[in-house]
């Protein structure tokens, strides 16, 4: 059978009704009730590949693990594009369900530090100095229940640059919508600009100091003053309806060419800190604004000043509602939540241009926008907090395409359907941007809590260097960010289930590993105070006599948990402020009934695989995955022959496994790389970057990197 030729009733299909011939196409029918969301589950290939010796797969069994994953793939990716195309589920939008436990910005004064990568502190950032609190859950007869793991933290609080800015975006060009929504205009960009100012306000207000400032800069929109014969024409007029002069210089200031406005977090020594979403538009396209007066207020006051975080939002409700764009304004904020990630990691967001754009009464109505302007404003700290912690923003964005059944050596056959035959599909391929679409629609239906921060992440160009990250089989985790979004990234956030010595005296490496993890209730070398550096498990068992004696107490224990406790922030007067996080109660998943079932056979057409496919994610993770036993002290166990691969004496992987991490302080925990700060570097010791440097911004003295990490020692 040809492989683009769909399944046909007279074709014997095998009776596991999880695989599928590599050499069928995977038809999707209308009462098919194998793979329904919420039921169908990933294929469980962990055991199916591990002999106790080899730790690279064979061809066969590549070919097994392979068809598995295209066979849950494809039926995701078809799920997807049938949702595509009626519309996302309102809980898809809403950021909402991805708060859980994230802790607010407190709205005291909290303790500031400089974070400086060179010695001129040309290049630096304002960062909140934290900690997060974990504690062993009781096991009754362990003395390891109750320890408690404290891990110092860093909250990006200032940046030096604005975020750059374009209208490249390709994807979501024309805003997918809910389902039954107005789908033919676009404003999502506008709307993210417009958020982008006032989380900035909302920041100067909560942690601003003598030194802050919010103003305006000499750049407008086009038609902000009912300018005749311009010399550079509007690319687009946004119309803003019915306002006063204050509400036309605020819009004229957020659709600005360049810099429209500035957000000073600190100004010291002609040095000059930005909120962390402050943006800088760098397009020749220009917008202009349409508006029709209303009441007036001196010219004075325009200029000097800029509406508050609350003011500014009333506004933003109010020009929703003028355009009906009711879905469009919880997605804009999730797409500005990504700024600061964009600015870490020096990329331009790149923005969908306005699509559809008119006046009032032009377009077909929408559904009325329903905020509930108290409770979003209550909620912006909250979501200030993700946003200022990139490494939990790109942690949670890759561990979508974590799964705990699949271990370390098969990550390129799990990944390879999604990432190089879901592009290739036909509904896929012939439109510009719509793989970043579909994608980002199956991630939703994988983690429906971090749904909407997938859409803004696609929507703002985030994707591509997510996707990266992924491809190399060990992207950046950060242990707070699965106790914040209750979303799971690792094996190391299960504990397992039943007990560690399951067949004689052999123990799960998996388990072992995490036993490692635990505080440690016995004086030893070893060092293990940080997660591991990639998310997938490792293969197989190993001897428990083998094992070091941190793991063989434990032997006959019941599962350990460590549990998330609170984040504690350290406040400016010396004092601490403990928090537990919203607390809100985890998102449900979608459920089939709340997906309509599709109406008509669709059949998924993908081309042949080549079952000598790129094994650089597996032998990445796998590398990782051993090397964080070897490299803290323990050494390579005896008799037994998996350390003897050749994956993990790999000379090429002389450090690390290529990766987009081009920030050398990426590898720091609780620098711009994380929010923990405890990794371990080879030799045992804590790593840390020799060009890093520490300098308490109030008072001025310098700080010893190694005097902070142990302030708040891990335990």
């Amino acid at each position: 059978m040809n492989l683009n030729d769909p399944v046909q009733d007279h074709d014997v299909i095998p009776l596991d009704k999880r695989r599928v011939p590599d050499n069928f196409s995977l038809p999707f029918l209308a009462g098919d009730d194998a793979f329904p969301v919420g039921k169908f589950c990933p294929p469980e290939i962990s055991e199916i590949l591990y002999d106790g010796e080899h730790l690279q797969p064979d061809q066969a069994q590549l070919r097994t693990a392979i068809t598995d994953a295209r066979v849950y793939w494809c039926r995701l990716a078809e799920k997807a594009l049938s949702q595509h195309r009626r519309g996302l589920l309102p809980q898809q939008v809403n950021p909402f369900h991805m708060l859980g436990r994230v802790p607010a910005i407190p709205d005291k004064p909290g303790r500031i530090c400089t974070l400086a990568f060179d010695e001129s502190f040309t290049d630096s950032a304002l960062f909140l100095e934290a900690h997060s609190t974990f504690q062993v859950g009781k096991n009754e007869g362990c003395t390891a229940s109750g320890n408690v793991k404290n891990i110092p933290a860093l909250l990006l609080l200032g940046v030096k640059s604005s975020t750059l800015v374009n209208w490249n975006g390709t994807s979501f060009h024309q805003w997918v919508g809910i389902e039954g929504e107005n789908r033919t205009k676009n404003y999502i960009s506008i709307l993210a600009l417009a958020w982008s100012y006032i989380l900035s306000v909302r920041l100067l207000e909560m942690q601003g100091q003598g030194d802050t400032e919010i103003a305006y800069t000499e750049s407008t929109a086009i038609g902000y003053k009912h300018e005749t014969g311009d010399r550079i024409a509007a690319t687009i007029t946004i119309d803003i309806g019915d306002v006063d002069e204050n509400a036309t210089r605020w819009w004229a200031a957020i659709l600005a060419p360049g810099q429209g406005w500035k957000a000073m977090v600190s100004r010291s020594d002609d040095v000059v800190y930005l909120s962390p979403w402050s943006v800088r538009v760098e397009d020749e396209r220009r917008f202009g604004i349409g508006w029709r007066a209303t009441l007036s207020s001196s010219q004075n006051s325009i200029l000097s000043t800029p509406p508050s975080s609350t003011q500014a939002f009333e506004l933003l409700v109010k020009f929703c509602s003028l355009h009906n764009l009711g879905s469009q304004c919880l997605a804009a904020l999730a797409t500005a939540l990504t700024f600061p990630t964009h600015n870490h990691y020096g990329t331009a967001a790149t923005l969908p241009f306005p699509n559809n754009v008119g006046r009032r009464g032009e377009s077909a109505p929408g559904k009325p926008i329903a905020i509930n302007l108290a409770k979003l404003s209550k909620e912006l700290p909250y979501y200030m907090t993700l946003s200022c912690n990139h490494s939990v923003m790109v942690s949670s964005l890759c561990g979508v395409f974590w799964e705990p059944k699949i271990p370390c050596n098969l990550v390129s056959p799990w990944l390879h359907p999604v990432m190089n035959e879901v592009p290739m599909m036909e509904e896929v391929i012939n439109f510009k941007g719509r793989y970043h679409e579909v994608l980002a629609i199956m991630c939703a239906i994988r983690r429906p809590k971090l749904s909407a921060l997938w859409l803004g992440a696609v929507i703002s160009g985030l994707v591509p260097r997510i996707l990266d990250f992924v491809r190399s089989g060990a992207p950046p985790l950060d242990l707070n960010a699965f106790s914040w979004t209750g979303c799971p990234q690792s094996f190391m956030d299960l504990a397992g289930s039943g007990p560690y010595c399951r067949t004689g005296e052999k123990i799960q490496r998996a388990d072992a590993w995490r036993l490692l993890y635990l505080p440690t209730v016995i004086d030893d070398d070893l060092c293990y105070k940080n997660y591991p550096f990639t998310p997938w498990k490792p293969v197989g068992t190993t001897s428990v006599e083998n094992s070091v004696a941190r793991i063989r107490i434990h032997r006959c224990c019941d599962r350990h948990h460590v549990d998330y406790q609170h984040w504690t922030w350290q406040l400016e007067d010396g004092s601490t402020l403990v928090d537990q996080g919203l607390g809100i109660v985890p998102a449900l998943p979608i459920s089939q009934e709340g997906s309509p079932r599709i109406g008509i056979r669709e059949t998924i057409r993908l081309p042949a695989v080549d079952f000598s496919l790129d094994q650089e994610a597996s032998r990445a993770a796998s590398w990782e995955i051993f090397r964080w036993v070897t490299a803290n002290g323990e050494g390579v166990p005896a008799d037994e022959p998996i350390y003897k691969d050749a994956w993990l004496h790999d000379e090429t992987v002389s450090e690390a496994p290529s990766s987009p991490k081009d920030d050398p302080t990426d590898s720091i925990d609780g620098w711009p790389g994380s929010s923990t700060s405890s990794h371990v570097a080879s030799n045992g010791g804590e790593a840390v970057s020799p060009k890093t440097t520490l300098d308490r911004a109030s008072p001025q003295r310098n700080i010893n990197i190694d005097s902070w990490f142990n302030g708040l020692s891990p335990g």
